[in-house]
């Protein structure tokens, strides 16, 4: 008797799982986070900053900082100038960079947070490659932009060139712009 009991009990459970609705669904929350990034590219891989036979040569060098927040905290590194754009071997005395002058960082469509200069000094040894570099303070810019800071940022440097025996030919240095997502 227990066994047929247990039997029919064990059909009725069968019968309930076989036994399905037609349809089922859930719902599940799904949470993505978008996170800070930002791109910085030349403008142009090479710039003329022109010709000079002795006295302040002034470079204007053009870039493109996109990032998905609002501020950006942005740096130059730049290098003197080298006889044949080589800083490994210079048989020539290179064209100084002018330390004293800064450089001018200048974002359009954007402002220093909080006001002040758009110049940031050179204050840091660094290096570019294999280019002896100077690096300056940070600037934190503020995109007049909602959320985003999508701007072309030009930068002017300064060289100066006080030898008036410096040996014809082609200069070459780097100027590195360098920008951060700021929170």
């Amino acid at each position: 008797m227990k066994k047929a009991i247990a039997c029919v009990l064990g059909l009725a459970l069968l019968a309930g799982v076989a036994q399905a609705d037609p349809i089922g669904d859930a719902v599940v929350e799904v949470h993505a986070e978008v996170v800070s990034n930002i791109s910085v590219t030349p403008a142009s891989p090479i710039v003329d900053v022109g010709d000079i036979q002795i006295g302040d040569l002034i470079g204007n060098i053009p870039f493109i900082v996109h990032a998905n927040t609002e501020a950006v905290k942005i740096f130059v590194t730049a290098t003197d100038l080298y006889k044949g754009d080589d800083p490994v071997d210079p048989t020539v005395p290179a064209i100084p960079l002018n330390l004293s002058a800064g450089a001018v960082i200048d974002p359009t469509g954007a402002n220093v947070y909080g006001g002040g200069s758009n110049v940031a000094p050179f204050t840091t040894s660094a290096q570019i490659g294999d280019f002896p570099a100077m690096q300056t303070d940070p600037i934190v810019f503020e995109s007049k932009d909602n959320g985003l800071f999508s701007h072309d940022v030009l930068v002017t440097v300064q060289w100066i060139l006080s030898n008036n025996e410096q040996p014809q030919g082609d200069y070459g240095g780097r100027v590195m712009l360098t920008a951060e997502v700021q929170p």
